[in-house]
């Protein structure tokens, strides 16, 4: 048995049918969480305050924040210093756990004491859990995730589960707008913890219709490369390391939507 909190910030522009989905999906978790934090980022609408009284009964929600909207890393921040147990869950306000994700994950870190950092794998819809986009697998087992780190994310941040003294011993969430949770997980198997992932889909993950639009052109293309060139100052990227990152990433945010969309589907997700 192990206590947790779950991480959640929550900011104006969130959906209220979504919030309450999400929060649907806490309360009929099999192994339910100690605490909730809500880190409002910002001022929320009324309807999105309506949302959290409803279930501040229902779950342990342990609702903080300040007045202006800051950002996802700040209300990270912001929002471990409430977070009173040594693991905790990370979650979307607009995603949907599945019933037994965190019994899943309480059972692999009482089994496994060394390992800092867990995920799943999630499956991607748009509009209904059920109206599925994709799938995306992450690899398992330590050795395989850091050479995966060395070009792509080697872990779903919806699903992540993580031991805070970790992640404060490595400074936590960093300024890399956009790169944050993939720069962290690099300092995190950088610094010598154990991290894994589980082969099982723990979180339905709402991308909506603009996730191409997200990651394409100059701009996304420059934060990469800032990105990559961070790692190989950092040395977790040799040089040939660095200029192979690059010529897998960079080329794609210049080419066509539909084309990058396609490449997605066919071999980035399964």
């Amino acid at each position: 048995m192990t206590d947790f909190s779950v991480l959640m910030p929550v900011y104006y522009k969130e959906v209220p049918e979504y919030l309450n989905q999400c929060l649907e999906s806490l309360v009929v978790q099999t192994y339910p969480a100690t605490e909730i934090v809500i880190v409002k980022d910002g001022l929320l609408s009324e309807e999105l305050e309506k949302v959290l009284s409803v279930w501040q009964d229902k779950l342990p929600l342990k609702i903080v924040g300040y007045e202006e909207n800051k950002g996802i890393i700040f209300a990270l921040n912001f929002g471990f210093q409430f977070c009173s147990y040594e693991l905790v869950a990370r979650m979307d306000s607009d995603d949907i756990c599945l019933p037994d994700r965190f019994e899943k994950q309480i059972e692999y870190f009482n089994k496994n004491t060394d390992v800092v950092l867990l995920s799943g794998y999630i499956s991607e819809f748009n509009n209904k859990p059920n109206d599925i986009y994709s799938i995306r697998k992450v690899p398992v087992g330590n050795s395989s995730i850091i050479k995966y780190l060395k070009t792509r994310s080697a872990f779903n941040h919806p699903s992540v589960m993580y031991k805070k003294s970790a992640v404060f011993a490595v400074g936590s969430y960093t300024g890399v707008d956009g790169l944050e949770d993939h720069d962290l997980w690099i300092r995190i198997v950088h610094s010598g913890y154990k991290v894994d992932n589980l082969r099982e889909i723990l979180v339905y993950v709402r991308i909506g219709n603009n996730m191409i639009s997200r990651r394409h052109g100059l701009s996304y293309a420059k934060k990469e490369i800032n990105f990559f060139y961070r790692q190989k100052c950092n040395s977790f990227l040799t040089t040939p390391e660095f200029i192979k990152a690059l010529l897998l990433r960079i080329p794609m945010r210049f080419i066509p939507s539909k084309i990058l969309k396609f490449i997605y589907l066919k071999y980035l997700r399964n």
